[in-house]
């Protein structure tokens, strides 16, 4: 009695097994066909993202076919190891193993199509980045000789020379912004100067003005460098996971694939050379 009762309880286990693998798998080709909706091939960005969403949803599916392929094993422990004589096309392993071995090629070719689409965007993307900082340059050097520009470094100096002469002349609020950290060591050994030079505080500003032009300079392309880094750094780590789990989820379906063919006895009958007629006359 209790014998009979497991093996029921494992039949419907199988059974269940069977059914949310099924489940798995067609929610995940829905999901597929809604990422590829409407399909954008000629766009970079379109084929790099869908290609990270493919590979983020790809163990689905193949948990999914493993559920089955287990469901059928139970099967076949419980029934005993008889053949059975339908053909292979009338069981759920064959489409199974298809379906495997097709997105396991699909992620097999995803993997150099990714990373080349990468590449390419990469180079898109430090080009933008090259030409951007070059144009930035040339209005810069357009800027500074423009009699605008030489009015606004003059209004700065003004400013400075307002603020800091106000520190000189008020000990206790120069006192204050030093404790706050709002005054530079350099500033400070300026101000130090200032009190018995008052000429350094002209000088200083003088060298502020002349060096205006070199710090944009060097602001624009330390920029460049920044961008350029992140650029490199995000197609890296878009390279190596995205194409990395595609080849893994490519071993994982052909493997998933070539195990439910050889459960059904495909992969042998290719071997099988056709029995030679019997020499005895």
């Amino acid at each position: 009695m209790t014998s009979t009762t497991n093996r029921q309880f494992s039949f419907k286990a199988s059974w269940s097994l069977k059914i949310v693998g099924a489940i798995l798998i067609i929610s995940a080709l829905v999901d597929y066909l809604v990422l590829l909706f409407p399909l954008n091939l000629t766009d970079r960005n379109w084929l790099i993202q869908t290609a990270s969403s493919l590979v983020d949803r790809g163990v689905v599916p193949l948990v999914g076919m493993a559920l089955i392929l287990i469901g059928y094993w139970m099967d076949s422990v419980l029934a005993g190891a008889g053949k059975s004589g339908k053909s292979p096309v009338a069981d759920l392993r064959f489409w199974v193993a298809i379906l495997a071995s097709l997105l396991g090629l699909m992620y097999l070719l995803l993997f150099p199509l990714h990373l080349n689409n990468t590449r390419l965007a990469r180079r898109d993307a430090l080009a933008q980045i090259n030409q951007q900082a070059t144009q930035a340059e040339t209005e810069l050097e357009t800027q500074l000789g423009s009699a605008q520009f030489q009015q606004q470094v003059e209004q700065r100096k003004t400013q400075l020379r307002t603020q800091l002469g106000s520190l000189l002349q008020n000990e206790d609020q120069l006192n204050q912004a030093i404790e706050e950290g709002n005054v530079p060591q350099p500033i400070q050994d300026l101000l130090e100067q200032a009190k018995t030079d008052p000429g350094v505080l002209d000088d200083f500003l003088e060298q502020q003005a002349d060096s205006l032009p070199t710090q944009l300079l060097t602001q624009i392309r330390e920029r460049k460098a920044q961008l350029e880094q992140q650029a490199r750094r995000q197609s890296l780590k878009s390279s190596l996971q995205t194409g990395i789990n595609s080849l893994l989820l490519a071993i994982g379906y052909i493997t998933v694939g070539w195990t439910g063919l050889k459960g059904l006895g495909l992969t042998n009958k290719s071997r099988r050379k056709p029995s030679s007629p019997s020499s005895a006359s």
